[in-house]
């Protein structure tokens, strides 16, 4: 927020006039700066002695200051008033809905500014409910002591209203609480029609009682967010709507606003407010038919509404960056408005701007502690900031408000998020006990967006625990609730999730399928933040095909779409992407480089996740090439970052194996056979067989590099057996080639030659370049035993170029020591020699990069040393 009072907006008109501006990229052509011109170019220095004269008597009379002009002005504190419901002195129990009605309208009338910040009704409302204060009761001198502590005010506006006829008259009294003065205060409205200029006449009247000076008058007139509806009845619904959105009853505020609108069909404002709420409850399409509603409407309203109406437009379309961009300017107008802070809030949030909404919602539980709301969204954004344990007192104390409130729906919401917070933190039955009670109670509120909502949360824990039939049946329910109520932006996303569940059981084509379901819907609606997320997952998804030029093509579309809309975290995610593809290309530097930008770009957010996975990225890069010592410090760098966000999951034994391996590959037992063990214990725990044959190949491997291919071949087998219960085509081919080298050192015939040909091919179009030239080692080892000197030549001269291009340092000692021994078994030894110092010169590169003399246990590495300097 601009610091300077001065420079701040002071009108919506401004506002509209520099989001009109900004919108069509023209705000740059409309900024003017005083021109700069050179230090003391027009000082006028032959007056410089005469000035230093000036200085010294300024000096003594600013020393004498007090004592010359006695005490100096301060600034007028800013006043904080608290305005009550009216109580019905009619004895007419039809005009109780007046009392709260009178309070909202008196609110929005006397606006927010710089000299008076007035409490929300709902805060005040919250506290009455809590001290049971019955709206006809009378309020006793306790009771205002105690709101006007609660509420942290220092001025109370209260009163009651009676009906004579078809008058109405309004007895108001403004107490002053530091001055214990009493300001009594009335108005007059000849009928109910006429009841918004009587009310306006009062908050004028207040205005002037609170002695505020004619500028701040001035601004509270400038800035006020009065609704322009002139019906009463309008305004009574549109107040209660207001309450109940507020309270997180969405249901029940769709029902007051759409009676407001029928009330006055012009009413922009109200169908501004129920566009919002249609979104809030899941019903896109609607929503956003409503908010072109409410546009068309809104070049008849005031400033302050259209710049509010044109801010809820973007964000029920979901076009994040101007709806930041809009509601930040209406925030800075009206810094103490609690309902644009909390939109603000939640378009930080759903943007991805973590630290931003984590610091909106702060102010907020600061004026207010008791906010249930911002206490279920300050849980969301620690989930998402990777702190769901942290999430939990946030979750226990909004869920602990909504029950004593007796609000259903908002425990729903609560429970769902309570529900996430275990699944981040692997605690699968909680997640689905918590998921379990919000569906109970929006089945019994009949909110179907609501229940597609539970669904895919209830899906996705499903998907969790291995129970994947389940989890199916969930997503398409869901699915059909999406397409019978016609949200198309939801159906959009829980297509979304279905794809991203089809994808991780290798039902590649039915993911695709849904994806580009989605993306058509997302486009469709302007849903640019999950278009770009839909774009990123069928990339994936094409990845996971082995099609790697339309991987490239969709990961670069969601990146340029991220770009756009400024999602740091969301473009590290696209930069991770784009490294995988290029990692599995074996384009290694490309893959390299786009992991750095990623590191980069998600270690400037703070997110501990994205650190991990890249750091992740890194170290299987490393790995390959040999760089033993590097992949080992990203590895533990990728594990330290995971745990730090106390999250388990698939990720956390997926990163601590490949830690492990990295310990094997530097020949470090002790240490990896721990961190193996503990990551495939994870793994059977998560009934994952993809991830247990992953972890038992690793530990297969500890042992061939120890040299022992017995213990290797038993854990390959049980890898090969778990790998059989999965469509992981990575896994099944790395069981198959395990096996398939642990026989080449058993016996030479054509048949492993042959296996091993076959996988060399199959892993080279599965984007696995590095075990497919590692597959033509142990085939030029087996041409070689068999005495066939020329085809092993053969085979290790194109090993020898790959290896040199892909910088695959560990099998580029391996192939030059092999084509020494070829040419020195074939009579060629005059040509062995400089192979063999190759190798020789390698291995000890190797050595010194890992900073270990323990990589010379590995009885591949230290065969290839020791024999290299024999010939």
């Amino acid at each position: 927020m601009e610091p300077d009072v001065k420079l701040r907006y002071q009108t919506a008109a401004e506002i509209l006039n520099d989001l009109n501006a900004w919108q069509g990229k023209g705000a740059a052509a409309t900024l003017h700066f005083p021109p700069v011109r050179t230090w003391g170019q027009d000082i006028p220095w032959h007056w410089i002695g005469v000035a230093v004269a000036v200085v010294v008597l300024a000096v003594s009379g600013f020393l004498l200051r007090d004592k010359l002009f006695g005490p100096s002005t301060k600034t007028a504190p800013v006043v904080s008033l608290a305005i009550l419901p009216f109580r019905n002195a009619s004895g007419d129990a039809t005009l109780n809905w007046m009392g709260g009605t009178v309070a909202e309208i008196l609110r929005t009338d006397m606006g927010e500014s710089a000299s008076l910040r007035t409490v929300p009704s709902d805060r005040v409302n919250q506290i009455l409910h809590d001290l049971r204060v019955a709206p006809d009761s009378t309020l006793d001198p306790d009771t205002l002591r105690r709101v006007a502590e609660f509420t942290t005010a220092d001025r109370l506006l209260w009163g009651q209203y009676v009906r004579l006829g078809d008058q109405i008259r309004i007895d108001a009294t403004l107490q002053d609480l530091k001055r214990q003065r009493n300001f009594p205060l009335k108005a007059e409205a000849a009928s109910e029609k006429e009841l918004p200029k009587a009310l306006q006449q009062l908050a004028e009247s207040v205005e002037k009682s609170l002695a505020l000076p004619p500028e701040a008058i001035k601004d509270l007139q400038a800035k006020a967010l009065t609704p322009s509806s002139q019906s009463v009845q309008a305004l009574r619904y549109y107040s209660e709507g207001l309450q109940l959105a507020r309270q997180g009853k969405n249901l029940d505020a769709v029902k007051q606003f759409e009676a407001s609108t029928k009330e006055d069909p012009n009413f922009a404002l109200a169908y501004s407010k129920l566009a919002t709420t249609y979104a809030a409850l899941g019903y896109g399409d609607k929503a956003q038919q409503i908010s072109r509603k409410a546009l068309e409407l809104s070049d008849k309203v005031s400033p302050q509404e259209q710049a509010l109406i044109q801010a809820e437009n973007a964000r029920v379309t979901t076009d994040y960056g101007k709806a930041t961009h809009s509601y930040e300017k209406l925030a800075e107008m009206l810094p103490n408005d609690s309902d644009i802070q909390y939109a603000l809030a939640r378009l930080y949030e759903d943007s991805g701007a973590f630290e931003k909404a984590r610091a909106s919602y702060d102010k907020i539980l600061a004026r207010d502690p008791k906010n249930v709301d911002a206490l279920l969204h300050t849980g969301w954004v620690e989930i998402r900031r990777d702190n769901a344990q942290g999430s939990l007192d946030y979750l226990g104390r909004a869920l602990t408000l909504a029950v004593q409130l007796q609000n259903d729906e908002e425990k729903a919401a609560i429970l769902d998020a309570t529900g996430n917070a275990y699944h981040y933190l692997n605690q699968q039955d909680d997640a689905l006990r918590n998921y379990a009670q919000a569906l109970d109670i929006k089945r019994r509120l009949g909110n179907k967006g609501a229940i597609a909502e539970s669904l895919n949360l209830i899906a996705q824990a499903q998907a969790g625990v291995g129970k994947s039939d389940q989890a199916a049946k969930s997503y398409q329910e869901a699915a059909g609730l999406r397409r019978e109520i016609g949200d198309k932006p939801g159906l959009g996303r829980t297509l979304l999730d279905l794809a991203a569940f089809n994808e991780n059981v290798g039902h590649y084509d039915e993911a695709l399928s849904a994806a580009k379901e989605a993306l058509l819907l997302l486009r469709e609606v302007g849903d640019h933040q999950n278009e770009a997320t839909c774009l990123s997952d069928i990339g994936w998804i094409y990845l996971d095909k082995v099609d790697f030029e339309n991987a490239i093509t969709y990961l670069q579309q969601a990146l340029a779409l991220r770009q756009q809309i400024a999602s740091p975290v969301d473009i590290a995610d696209s930069l991770y992407g784009l490294g995988q593809v290029y990692t599995r290309m074996a384009q290694y530097n490309q893959g390299t480089d786009y992991y750095l930008k990623a590191l980069e770009v998600w270690r400037k957010a703070s997110d501990k996740r994205g650190e991990a996975f890249a750091s992740f990225g890194l170290g299987r890069i490393f790995q390959y090439q040999g760089r033993y010592g590097a992949a080992l410090k990203s590895e533990e760098d990728a594990l330290k970052s995971w745990r730090g966000t106390n999250e388990r999951g698939t990720w956390l034994p997926e990163i601590q194996g490949s830690y492990g391996n990295s310990l094997s590959l530097l020949g470090r037992w002790d240490e990896a056979q721990k961190n193996l063990d503990e990551a495939l214990a994870a793994s059977r725990e998560l009934k994952n067989d993809s991830m247990v044959a992953e972890m038992l190949n690793y530990k297969g491997d500890s042992f061939f590099y120890r040299g022992d291919t017995r213990s290797a071949k038993t854990l390959y087998q049980q890898a090969s057996q778990s790998a059989a219960h999965t469509k992981d085509r990575e896994q099944l081919l790395i069981s198959k080639f395990n096996l398939a080298k642990v026989a080449a050192t058993e016996r030479h015939t054509p048949d492993v030659i042959n296996s091993l040909t076959v996988l060399a091919r199959d892993m080279d179009r599965s984007g696995l370049k590095h075990l497919s030239v590692e597959c033509a080692t142990y085939i030029a080892a087996a041409r070689i035993e068999a005495k066939n000197y020329s085809q092993a030549l053969e085979v290790l001269e194109r090993s020898v170029a790959e290896s040199e291009k892909l910088g695959l340092k560990t099998l580029l000692a391996k192939s030059h020591y092999l084509q020494a021994e070829a040419l020195r078994l074939s009579g060629k030894q005059a040509e062995a020699p400089r192979h063999y110092s190759e190798a020789h010169r390698i291995i000890d590169e190797i050595r010194k990069e890992a900073q270990s003399d323990d990589l010379m246990k590995r009885s591949d590495l230290t065969t290839i040393y020791q024999q290299s300097v024999r010939w």
